[in-house]
């Protein structure tokens, strides 16, 4: 995984589109037009990782650290890199990194995407639902990082 780029901008919001337009075709809920304002404005290449193999990009991801959590918002593959296991070794990378930093890590998941099998199987719980999508939230094992309240030394 390398930072995002200027020029990897392109990749992203095709492979976006692409998976979006799979997916919403089935429920009727598909707009090209729509969509790419939504990406537009969701899109911050500060926070996308670009996923590689040897120089070719075959993907991207994108989380948000905010201050009570991390937020998954993006994770794509390209159609010949899905079902190798690549985006489960990539979550189980962040779910890590949320457990030792004791936050949760929240995401969106569009209806229809079989991507909510793997978010079920990796502990993530449903927590809502709009038109196009589930939201979810995966916990932390421990919460034995913050900072216990400690009494004071009394004679």
């Amino acid at each position: 995984m390398r930072p995002a780029r200027p020029p990897d901008y392109f990749f992203a919001v095709t492979l976006y589109l692409d998976g979006a337009k799979r997916h919403l075709s089935k429920i009727g809920r598909w707009d090209r037009r729509r969509l790419t304002t939504r990406f537009r404005r969701g899109y911050k290449q500060a926070q996308v990782q670009v996923i590689c193999v040897e120089d070719r990009r075959i993907g991207w991801m994108q989380v948000a650290e905010l201050v009570g959590r991390l937020h998954l918002h993006q994770l794509h593959l390209s159609a010949d890199f899905r079902r190798r296991g690549i985006g489960t070794r990539l979550l189980k990378v962040l779910l890590r990194r949320a457990d030792s930093v004791g936050k949760p890590v929240t995401l969106e998941v569009m209806h229809g995407n079989p991507a909510k099998r793997l978010y079920a199987r990796l502990g993530f719980k449903a927590t809502g639902k709009d038109a196009d999508k589930m939201q979810m939230i995966w916990r932390p094992r421990r919460n034995d990082r913050a900072p216990k309240a400690t009494r004071p030394n009394l004679p």
